[in-house]
């Protein structure tokens, strides 16, 4: 188990390194709320113990943005407070923290604290055990909360294209993978151009949801698409990617040709029709992906079919759909990632990029950062391939 133990206090961080060692944890520690918040990104950690006096501005700001942050709200955070605070503290118990402790902390409890929180985050069904983003309860609650607040938003409903074929032809682990790196595609992409407040979870299997307003919804559907069709066709092998599909067989034993998955994104907001429940969201989004998955290649369409809803017709602007897939894919960046130079390289094997790369998206880090640390190349090979890229700078 890796904890991540943020305190100021050397007297006390001493203590708690000490004991958390005892217990076999692996510990990473942090001493300001600035490199905890940094630090959550490079370690990863199964829980968090933090200080309560570590923030200047506000003593719980840093559990706030960890449990405001989709990407770390999983993560068990205990605090430490003072026992003169315990009364005051507890008032903002849900501003954050899952749990607490009275420093300096008997050991049994801490270690008692510690296994049960991270029990209960991994028993919990709000993460996918998979991609650990929120899953089809936190999804709900979201949603209810917007419905009854009458907030203006867009729900994106994103399904990879094909991705059963990929999964029976290469096996489940490499699918996992595809999985992996597409939650990660969204993820970034979200944080990257949307709001503080949006949203994404993993419904399960290649279905995965995201939520912003209005103004984002398109850029961010094409960003994802341009990802999708740089990244994914890397997981097949150099043969399958030349030939543009992989064979087959159906359920009559027959052989045919998949072409390399693709991605379908079904788009709903409410800012020109009112959408009154879940259950209309969903099948409004269903209506739009199914359409979507009679077309070829990767797409989005954004639902505008106010007199057709409900009715079995070809959506009026799908057209504009593909002009939109068209134009994604001709700004695409055509680099080849770096994993993929390492191999033809020959200075990296398959399995061991493979591990690298689940680590790289689990942690955030850069993945020639994380292809060092683990020992799997050195420095100047990074630097080498980075120039290939036509990259400069520090790895």
């Amino acid at each position: 188990m890796r904890i991540l133990l943020a305190e100021k206090e050397e007297a006390l961080l001493e203590i708690l390194h000490m004991l958390l060692k005892s217990f076999k944890y692996e510990v990473a520690i942090s001493r300001s709320a600035e490199e905890t918040l940094s630090a959550i990104k490079e370690v990863s950690p199964d829980l968090i113990l933090i200080d309560e006096s570590l923030s200047d501005k506000d003593k719980l700001d840093v559990p706030r943005a960890i449990k405001e942050d989709f990407l770390t709200a999983y993560i068990p955070v205990i605090v430490l407070i003072d026992r003169k605070q315990v009364r005051k503290d507890l008032l903002e118990i849900e501003q954050g923290i899952d749990d607490y402790i009275v420093k300096p902390p008997d050991p049994i409890d801490l270690q008692v604290r510690i296994e049960m929180a991270v029990r209960r985050a991994t028993h919990q069904f709000f993460a996918n055990a998979l991609t650990r983003l929120p899953g089809n309860r936190a999804i709900e609650i979201i949603l209810k909360k917007i419905f009854q607040t009458n907030q203006k938003f867009s729900f994106g409903y994103v399904d990879i294209d094909r991705f059963k074929c990929f999964n029976d032809h290469y096996g489940y682990l490499k699918g996992d993978v595809v999985i992996i790196q597409t939650s990660q595609i969204i993820s970034r992409t979200i944080k990257k151009y949307g709001n503080p407040t949006d949203f994404v979870g993993h419904v399960g299997g290649d279905d995965f949801v995201f939520i912003t307003t209005t103004d984002k919804e398109e850029i961010m559907a094409e960003e994802i698409i341009r990802e999708f069709d740089r990244l994914i066709p890397y997981h097949y092998s150099k043969e399958d990617r030349q030939k543009g599909f992989i064979e087959v067989r159906d359920r009559q034993g027959k052989l045919s040709k998949s072409p390399l998955m693709s991605i379908s994104i079904a788009l709903v907001d409410n800012s020109s029709v009112k959408v009154n429940s879940i259950v209309e969201l969903s099948e409004i989004a269903s209506e739009i992906k199914s359409h979507l998955k009679s077309i070829d290649g990767s797409k989005f369409l954004k639902d505008r079919r106010v007199e057709n809803r409900g009715k079995k017709t070809r959506p009026k602007d799908s057209d504009k759909v593909m002009l939109k897939k068209d134009k994604a894919r001709k700004k695409a960046d055509k680099k080849i990632p770096l994993g993929q130079l390492l191999l033809e390289s020959n200075l990296i094997k398959q399995e061991s990029l493979e591990q690298a790369l689940v680590e790289h998206w689990r942690t955030g880090q850069n993945l020639g950062q994380t292809l060092i640390k683990m020992g799997l190349v050195k420095e100047k090979d990074i630097l080498n391939m980075l120039k290939l890229q036509g990259v400069s700078g520090n790895v």
